[in-house]
């Protein structure tokens, strides 16, 4: 590898990769402040706290990774041309062709780095981090709910007991209102918590149910002397955990769609899972083609430059913006699949080539080229 290819590599890569920590950083702190809660109403140690929310960086670091890429491509185009080596290397007579090679280089770099996050490490962390929260959920109820509190097991669901003796709970209080027309109210003087084979039961005793709907403005009241109640009616979670497209590792839902395992709606679903998983990584080459078609040749002011950075990020957001479209279109039909997986890799082709098409008119004369280089240099070190 040639020292241009690996000076312009070696830019790109360490913008993309700050551009890459910073996003996620900024994200990851507003994702964590939505899950500390884990701490504040769940008892979870900061060590789970931080396993956890650590687990949905890989996830974000996918959906950030090529617009970081992009943000690195262009802070090193504009470095290039600020420090006039655009200039320099335009006046030595080298193709636009030769410059788009270190470009294409680091999008391949990018590509599989990217590939490697969407197909293998986020269903992975994703799957992890699904268990992880199912079993807090699960130890909420019967190891962390503490005595005399009006706990929130979920969203309209509270749990309350008075004290506990032995394995059982004593004054006993749950009212569930997730049900806009009906609101129930548990009431009991004992319960306890009983493993059966088909999950886990709250045995209440000698208490009643009280029923309240919207349509009747008295409610009525049921007594009961045993009553058991289901626990993954209160806390989600404790059900079998069953892993959603998105959740799934990547050779399971290839092989699944493969062999026509599922319904046609979840063949579809899941067809539109890989199309994202394998479209994404391949952004990386359409972000370079347009930032190679924007600000591959040197620009003489900084508004112009300017001009094409604004241009090549509202066209960078255009094509991204298409290929959501397409994987949103690909869960309705399977024909858009192969579109949209084909989209990145054509979208850039056709940028490149046509870019191409207009600075392949220029010639370049390599003795013309020797002498702007030797001015230029000698201008540059009288600025010095």
């Amino acid at each position: 590898m040639a020292v241009l290819d690996r000076y312009i590599i070696r830019l790109i890569g360490f913008s993309g990769f700050s551009a890459l920590c910073a996003l996620t950083l900024v994200i990851w702190i507003s994702q964590a402040m939505h899950d500390v809660d884990l701490i504040t109403t769940q008892g979870q140690s900061l060590l789970s706290f931080l396993i956890v929310t650590g687990l949905t960086l890989p996830a974000m670091a996918a959906i950030i990774g090529p617009v970081a890429f992009f943000i690195g491509i262009i802070l090193a185009f504009n470095r290039l041309n600020s420090d006039s080596e655009l200039a320099v290397l335009s006046a030595t007579g080298m193709s636009p062709l030769r410059l788009l090679r270190p470009m294409m280089i680091a999008a391949f770099l990018g590509m599989i780095l990217y590939g490697l996050l969407t197909t293998w490490i986020v269903p992975s962390s994703i799957q992890t981090w699904r268990t992880m929260i199912t079993q807090i959920r699960s130890d909420f109820l019967t190891k962390i709910v503490k005595p005399g509190r009006f706990n929130e097991l979920e969203k309209d669901v509270i749990f309350h007991y008075r004290e506990r003796s032995g394995d059982a709970l004593l004054g006993i209080f749950i009212q569930d209102s997730r049900d806009p027309d009906l609101v129930l109210v548990y009431v009991a003087e004992h319960g306890r918590i009983v493993a059966g084979k088909e999950g886990n039961y709250l045995v209440l005793e000698n208490g009643s149910v009280q029923r309240e709907t919207r349509r009747d403005q008295d409610a009525s009241i049921v007594a009961f002397q045993r009553y058991a109640l289901d626990l993954t009616q209160l806390a989600p979670g404790n059900e079998d955990l069953v892993f959603q497209p998105h959740e799934r590792l990547t050779i399971d839902l290839l092989t699944t769609y493969l062999e026509n395992k599922e319904t046609s709606a979840n063949e579809i679903r899941i067809g539109a899972e890989l199309a994202d998983r394998l479209s994404t990584p391949l952004f990386t080459f359409t972000f370079a083609a347009i930032a190679f078609a924007f600000l591959g040749r040197p620009r003489t002011t900084r508004s112009i430059t300017m001009t094409g950075i604004m241009a090549s990020i509202a066209s960078g957001a255009v094509i991204r913006i298409i290929g959501f479209a397409l994987i949103v279109a690909a869960k309705t039909s399977p024909y858009i699949i192969v579109m949209s997986v084909l989209f990145p890799a054509l979208s850039a082709l056709f940028i490149v080539l046509t870019n191409l098409a207009f600075t392949g008119k220029i010639n370049f004369n390599p003795l013309y080229g020797l002498a702007n280089l030797t001015s230029a240099l000698r201008m540059k070190g009288r600025g010095q």
